[in-house]
């Protein structure tokens, strides 16, 4: 508020894959009595300008976006929030810039995709590309939504809204940023991360699996879990008032520890 003496800190939400700001619409209001809110499209997604045929995706790449963001803001840090693709960008960013973070929120993000998923998100397919070629983004969704959105929670319009809003990609972005996540491996970097580090997760999740969180929590030296019991995949969307209270509680909680 512009009568109040002191700054507000920032927290900043990104989006997993081929997916958009508008993700985190659900969240703004949820933090705005505390903190400044931030969000961003990922390059090639949303309403940014799209990469051309054969642009190769980086983490790092993505990081030095966002870095870039801040910079043309004028912010020094902020308190990351990522769900999942858009945590492991965190990570990166962690790794690279880690002056540049308060905290970070990694929100149904695995270290590694789950190979299970791999072949799964093909179809009986050869590969996802081959998927996307004969479905389309729209029904590939819809074939694999479950996977992403624990739709037995989500209602019916908001299942249709996020298919949309994923086919809104075209193929080529989402194969490239396909290649991307399914090459990252952040295991072995795990411990150099010393970012304070929230990691949020429903606790059946089928790709922020339990055991994986687990060893995420523990591989890492300043990191708390946080796992939803009942709660599948995309709790950033079917549990947002008791996400934000989480990542609330835990900057408090380093506030008070420093």
């Amino acid at each position: 508020m512009p009568w109040e003496s002191r700054q507000r800190e920032t927290i900043f939400m990104y989006h997993g894959y081929i997916r958009s700001a508008l993700f985190w619409q659900a969240w703004v209001p949820l933090i705005a009595d505390q903190y400044k809110s931030l969000r961003m499209d990922a390059r090639g997604c949303g309403e940014t300008s799209q990469p051309p045929l054969g642009y190769v995706y980086t983490f790092e790449q993505l990081a030095d976006d966002t870095i870039d963001f801040f910079d043309h803001l004028g912010l020094d840090k902020v308190h990351w929030v990522g769900e999942s693709s858009g945590g492991i960008v965190g990570l990166a960013v962690a790794l690279k810039y880690p002056e540049r973070l308060h905290s970070l929120t990694l929100c149904d993000t695995p270290f590694k995709r789950p190979t299970h998923i791999d072949k799964t998100y093909t179809l009986g397919e050869k590969d996802r590309a081959t998927a996307f070629e004969k479905y389309g983004i729209a029904e590939w969704c819809r074939q694999t939504l479950s996977f992403r959105l624990d739709t037995n929670r989500a209602p019916k319009e908001l299942c249709e809204w996020y298919i949309q809003q994923m086919d809104k990609n075209p193929i080529h972005i989402a194969n490239s940023i396909e290649r991307m996540i399914g090459q990252g491996d952040f295991w072995p970097l795990l411990p150099q991360i010393k970012t304070p580090t929230l990691i949020l997760a429903g606790k059946d999740s089928p790709i922020a699996q339990e055991k994986q969180m687990s060893e995420m929590q523990q591989h890492m030296p300043s990191a708390k879990l946080m796992a939803f019991e009942g709660y599948r995949h995309g709790i950033n969307l079917t549990a947002p008032e008791r996400c934000v209270a989480e990542v609330k509680k835990f900057i408090a909680e380093l506030k008070t520890s420093t």
